[in-house]
């Protein structure tokens, strides 16, 4: 049973019904009549069983498989034991690639090396970043709202609301994340399209012209996470388009974050990863309602903690400055793997 046959169940049983209103538009000599009825003789409905039924809901959206589903369907994750560590992700570079790291010392005459070339065929591992993502929700269930009556479909387009905004949360968590590790690099990118069509065609090529080929070849080989206010635009272009969503617009996976807008970014699906934790239960996800007395409500939480998969490294071997061919020296470092492309003000 989904989410929303739970809520209209619930709203069935004569104990928890509320005051529904039905209203009906009638057309009638050109004249908009509404009729509305409510039951008289049902009970208040009970703030407390209105939580137990959300929560309950919830719970069994987050972690009750639906969600995980959806999770590895829009960006690679793992969901691990309580006490275990991420898994670290190891894979081949592709192609060739100069890249600049803090000073080194080098072993042959004491110099600073801050700069080394990455050979196709090293090796490039992932570990966690040095801050895990805490993930966050809150809404508050007022008593009012609940006895002033409450239908299943309105309950469930809350709900709707709230999973939105959480997700778009997440994505602005993991986008702070990202910013502060030393593997993302940032590329500015001009965006001078107006209406939705060019906007999305100038995302595409810039995008296509920032790919990081030692990770990709193509976009449909990463993931994007996209502020917000590209949402609408992209999803017009795609109507335009002719095709049924931004992600046959783009060619590749698309997430949505809000708060500030701090550009796109690349996530290689092959290396980047979210590794989420269990709790001793097993769930990913802790759900907690707790009575707040202050405002006559009910405040719901939901709370959750990932790794973030993405600062990567990779051994470099050093060349000795006096004879290039003898690399003894070797080194590990950070390796560039997700790229931040910037519209340029």
């Amino acid at each position: 049973m989904n989410f929303s046959d739970q809520l209209n169940a619930f709203f069935a049983t004569p104990a928890s019904r509320t005051k529904l209103v039905t209203l009906r538009t009638i057309w009638r000599d050109r004249d908009l009549r509404f009729n509305t009825q409510a039951s008289t003789s049902a009970s208040a409905p009970d703030a407390s069983a209105v939580a137990q039924a959300v929560v309950k809901g919830i719970d069994e959206f987050f972690n009750g498989g639906e969600w995980h589903q959806r999770a590895i369907d829009a960006i690679p994750c793992e969901f691990r034991p309580r006490g275990t560590e991420p898994t670290s992700v190891r894979l081949v570079n592709m192609v060739n690639r100069n890249i600049e790291f803090d000073p080194r010392q080098s072993i042959y005459d004491h110099s600073k090396i801050t700069k080394g070339e990455a050979v196709a065929g090293d090796f490039i591992f992932t570990e966690p970043t040095n801050t895990a993502g805490f993930f966050s929700h809150r809404f508050t269930l007022l008593d009012v709202h609940v006895v002033a009556g409450f239908t299943g479909n309105g309950m469930e387009q809350m709900m709707d609301k709230m999973l939105a905004d959480f997700e778009k949360a997440c994505g602005s968590t993991i986008v702070d994340i990202l910013i502060k590790s030393p593997s993302t690099e940032a590329k500015e990118v001009t965006i001078a399209g107006t209406s939705p069509r060019d906007r999305a065609e100038d995302w595409i090529d810039a995008l296509t012209l920032s790919i990081n080929q030692s990770v990709g070849n193509s976009l449909s080989d990463f993931v994007l996470l996209m502020h917000m206010t590209e949402q609408a635009v992209l999803e017009r272009a795609a109507q335009r388009a002719g095709v049924d969503d931004v992600e046959d617009l783009l060619g590749c996976r698309t997430q949505f974050y809000s708060g500030t807008n701090r550009g796109v970014f690349m996530l290689p699906k092959g290396f980047a990863s979210l590794s989420f934790r269990e709790g001793r239960s097993g769930d990913v996800w802790t759900i907690l309602a707790s009575r707040n007395a202050g405002i006559q409500g009910w405040d719901i939480e939901i709370t959750g903690i990932a790794d973030v998969m993405a600062q990567a490294k990779v051994k470099l071997k050093l060349a000795n400055p006096a004879d290039p061919t003898e690399k003894l020296q070797v080194e590990t470092v950070d390796f560039p793997l997700i790229t931040r492309v910037v519209a340029k003000p």
